[in-house]
Parts: C-alpha cells; sequence; structure tokens
C-alpha cells in the first residue's frame, strides 16, 4: 500500500504533474476548440466528422509541449513522436468512439455546456486526460535506456515476489520529487 501511494504521489503531485496539466489545459483547448467550431459547422449530428481533426490538433500541441515543457526529453523524436500519437490517438479514440456515444445515446447524457460541447464529450475527455497522463509518463517519455532499466527492475522485482513497481526517488529535488 506504500509503495501505492508513493506511485500516485509521484503520478500526480509534482511540479512535472503541474506543467503537464497546464499544457493538458492548452491541448484541451485545442481539441474543443476544433471539435466546436467543426460541429457549429457539420451540425453536433456529425461529431465524428468533428472529432478526428480535433484529435489531431490536440495531439501535435500536446506533443510539442510535452516534449519540450513537461518532460524536457531528448529522445529520437520521431521514435517519441510515434509512441507518443499511437497512445494518443489510441486513448483519444476507445474514449471519443465508443465512451462518448455511450454516454450520449445508451445513457442519454444529452445535456450541452454551451452549444456545440455535449457533457458527455466533456467527460470522455476527462478519462483521455488520465490515460494519456499514465502512458505519457510511464511510456512515451522514458528514454529506451530508461524504459529497459525499468522493465529489467520490475521483472527482477516480481521475480523476488515484489509487485514490479518501483519507485524512484532522489537525495536532490526533481520534477518528479513529490511536493510535500
Amino acid at each position: 500500500m506504500k509503495k501505492l501511494m508513493a506511485q500516485l504521489k509521484e503520478l500526480f503531485f509534482t511540479r512535472e504533474f503541474i506543467r503537464y496539466f497546464i499544457s493538458g489545459l492548452v491541448a484541451t483547448i485545442v481539441d474543443l476548440g476544433v471539435f466546436t467550431l467543426l460541429s457549429r459547422q457539420l451540425g453536433l449530428s456529425q461529431w465524428y466528422w468533428s472529432n478526428l481533426p480535433a484529435i489531431i490538433a490536440s495531439v501535435v500541441a500536446a506533443y510539442v509541449m510535452n516534449r519540450l515543457w513537461v518532460f524536457h526529453s531528448d529522445d529520437h523524436v520521431f521514435r517519441e513522436f510515434l509512441r507518443f500519437s499511437g497512445t494518443r490517438v489510441g486513448i483519444s479514440a476507445f474514449f471519443t468512439y465508443l465512451f462518448y456515444p455511450l454516454l450520449y445515446y445508451v445513457l442519454n447524457i444529452r445535456f450541452e455546456i454551451f452549444r456545440g460541447l455535449p457533457l458527455a464529450r466533456f467527460l470522455a475527455l476527462l478519462f483521455v486526460i488520465l490515460g494519456n497522463r499514465v502512458t505519457g509518463k510511464f511510456y512515451v517519455f522514458r528514454s529506451d535506456r530508461c524504459r529497459k532499466e525499468n522493465a529489467d527492475s520490475a521483472t527482477g522485482d516480481l521475480l523476488r515476489g515484489g509487485s514490479g513497481l518501483s519507485s524512484r526517488t532522489s537525495a536532490v529535488p526533481t520534477d518528479d520529487t513529490p511536493i510535500e
């Protein structure tokens, strides 16, 4: 339980997370802006045509901000962008093309926060943000060396009967150091 709490603290209560949150807000504004503009032109009944351009625009905005400002990555740009866009598009597609219609059409959550933006779409975006944080932190913005070390460490920990989760600690505060 203590390891899990440390992992959650590292994931959500750091300076890095604050920057991630701000960049996520910018990407969300891009997504909602493109979606809303297109859905006003095409009509909300054609939401699926508004979604894809909104997702693409937000993925590009989020990648640039995450690479340069949040994670300060120096990994190979092309491989990293493929990991980033693959996870982002997969997560976004799942929640906006499966979860959103479930909320909107099946559960009938049709209330619009403002014209062209249903509450169901906003709720789907919240799940997208959570999924993107987890994959960005633990998969996308880890250099190949760190990914291999973590996989080796987790495998060794599992073989020793541990949880496979290791917490990184440092005497020097970093962006990953939990905020006390």
